[in-house]
């Protein structure tokens, strides 16, 4: 009997299990089909395909020939049944010899040479017209739009709402026909947009802009080639009041709750510095890790994973990494990698890239390095004070050389500021000081606005030097990391365990956002009570990548477990919509 009883007890303890696991089930499947719903009301739906559509039409890869030249007018022979229209433009190539098999001396083809570009004016049906841009151009030359993806900038103002921006954008990027160039600014001015897609050398850009319309938002659309800030494509588009809702709905549906990590790693190894980039020149991105010696790449994702076959860069036990960075400053398509340390008395910077399976130093020098936008600059460095003299850009010419000086207000050193392109006020600098307060300065270094607070104080430190170990010069410091996000600036916010004794270590900290309006500053809080001191952290696409160190630098219950506690921890956040 009591045999019968415990059988029937584990059999509803089974059938309860069951219940469970088919009700989640349940709501799994009722999820997935609410957003396979939304995914194919998108589809049909989505008044941005057009805009899409429209957008790629003018990078539709295709050849013809020139039919007629006369001065700097020229007819080729492509019409609109080609899909043709005014604004594209073709490359010239003119055919030369004959290419032959080096064995069977059968010919395979003629070699091209690329001649000239010209700009289609007036579509017709069967034949177009257009206008020598550059080059010397016959007739029976080739015309020719590659299948090579195009490199774009896109660029928005303001007033576009976010949802419809990164749907358009996502749109543009999955069509496979753009690169599609990154940049922080905001803007509804044409000049600037070109400005900064030149320093990206991007060869077309996009612009967004907004105005309010009868139940809804109009959208527009504005295309220029980059080399001669030629617009040549406006494109408008309605967008009802209802898609908004339903974009936002679908994101806040399935994005993560604010404040949540996506994804969380235990580093098996002290990590001090991160930083993202694009070293193999693939196109995506590898986060480096700096241990303070040793850098390692791997790829974000599910699981981090060794990146670039498990190459490092090995450094000596004398190293201890101040900064590191990436950069394409030599436009190669792939970054370098900076890397400024301390070794022993002297502060050393290298420069790397990435050759074959190997890092190969292209730079070696005794100043501070650091990018900035797309640029990257330098200081000197004093054994007494840290940081010396003016701050100067560094130039590739075929090697790397000394540029002009970066005009600073007093006291602002190498990693202490940011640039930020404001509407009204031009460009302004918002930077720390040595006390750890924030300041904003205008284009003539007078300061507008410092913090009421410090930001908690920083964690690579060094005493000036003094004659006597009696005198006290204070400190110089590494400043942390300054992004800027959509206008936002980004910036961490360290809480000590004990205000009165900051020494004792943080018990949490923050990524605080702050946001110029014109006129004063506003305050805000991104991502909130991150255990521990935050030690660096890196953007990548709509993930912020944070490296941490538990409190006191120890995870407690690792020793628990018979597992190294000197661990540092890496958190991702998704920032969509933020």
């Amino acid at each position: 009997m009591k045999q019968s009883l415990e059988v029937k007890s584990q059999k509803s303890k089974v059938k309860s299990l069951f219940t469970v696991h088919y009700s989640l089930f349940t709501i799994c499947c009722l999820l997935f089909t609410i957003h396979y719903s939304l995914f194919a009301v998108y589809a049909a739906d989505n008044p941005l395909n057009r805009m899409i559509a429209e957008t790629v039409s003018y990078f539709k890869p295709m050849t013809g020939r020139i039919t007629v030249v006369e001065d700097k007018n020229v007819m080729v022979d492509l019409g609109i049944k080609d899909s043709i229209k005014a604004g594209m433009r073709f490359n010239v190539l003119r055919e030369g010899a004959p290419f032959i098999h080096p064995v069977t001396k059968e010919p395979l083809g003629k070699l091209e040479s690329s001649v000239g570009r010209i700009e289609i004016k007036e579509a017709g049906a069967d034949s177009s017209t257009g206008t020598i841009i550059a080059g010397d151009i016959k007739e029976g030359d080739k015309v020719r739009i590659s299948e090579t993806k195009v490199n774009m900038i896109f660029c928005q103002s303001k007033d576009v709402d976010w949802y419809l921006s990164d749907s358009h954008y996502r749109g543009l990027k999955e069509t496979g026909r753009f690169n599609m160039l990154d940049t922080g600014i905001e803007t509804d001015d044409p000049s600037k947009v070109i400005g900064e897609a030149k320093k990206l050398n991007a060869e077309a850009a996009l612009l967004l802009t907004a105005k309010a319309a009868d139940k809804g938002t109009l959208l527009t659309e504005r295309l220029f080639w980059v080399s001669d800030s030629s617009m040549f494509a406006e494109i408008d588009v309605n967008v009802d009041v209802a898609y908004i809702k339903e974009l936002r709905f679908a994101d806040e549906l399935f994005a993560s709750h604010k404040g949540e990590a996506w994804l969380q790693f235990d580093l098996p190894f002290g990590a001090r510095l991160i930083i993202t980039g694009d070293i193999d020149g693939d196109g995506k991105q590898e986060i480096l890790l700096s241990t303070g010696k040793d850098i390692r790449a791997y790829t974000p994702g599910v699981d981090l994973q060794p990146a670039l076959g498990g190459v490092q860069i090995k450094g000596s036990r004398f190293d201890d990494h101040l900064w590191i960075d990436t950069i394409d400053l030599n436009r190669n398509g792939r970054d370098e990698v900076i890397v400024t340390l301390m070794k022993g008395d002297d502060v050393v910077s290298y420069i790397y890239e990435l050759k074959g399976t190997e890092f190969t130093l292209l730079y070696k020098s005794n100043l501070f390095l650091r990018r900035i936008e797309n640029r990257l600059i330098a200081q000197a460095y004093s054994s007494d004070e840290g940081f010396k003299g003016e701050v100067f850009s560094i130039l590739w010419e075929g090697e790397y050389k000394k540029g002009s000086v970066v005009k600073l207000p007093e006291g602002i050193n190498i990693y202490d500021f940011i640039y930020i392109d404001d509407p009204q006020g031009g460009r302004l600098i918002f930077a720390y000081d040595d006390a750890g307060f924030l300041n904003m300065y205008n284009d003539k270094n007078i300061r507008m606005w410092r913090s009421k607070t410090d930001t908690g104080g920083f964690l690579i430190t060094f005493k000036k030097a003094a004659p006597s170990v009696i005198v006290d010069r204070g400190e110089w410091a590494i400043k942390d990391r300054l992004f800027l996000r959509n206008r936002e600036i980004l910036l961490v916010k360290r809480i000590p365990l004990l205000e009165m004794a900051k020494g004792l270590g943080y018990k949490s900290s923050q990524i605080k956002n702050l946001w110029w309006n014109g006129l004063s500053m506003e305050e805000g809080v991104f991502i909130d009570d991150i255990t521990g001191s935050i030690l660096d952290y890196a953007i990548i696409g709509d993930k912020i990548i944070v490296l941490t160190s538990p409190m006191f630098g120890v995870k407690p219950e690792n020793i628990l477990k018979g597992e190294n506690p000197l661990r540092t921890v890496l958190y991702i956040y998704s920032i969509k919509g933020k």
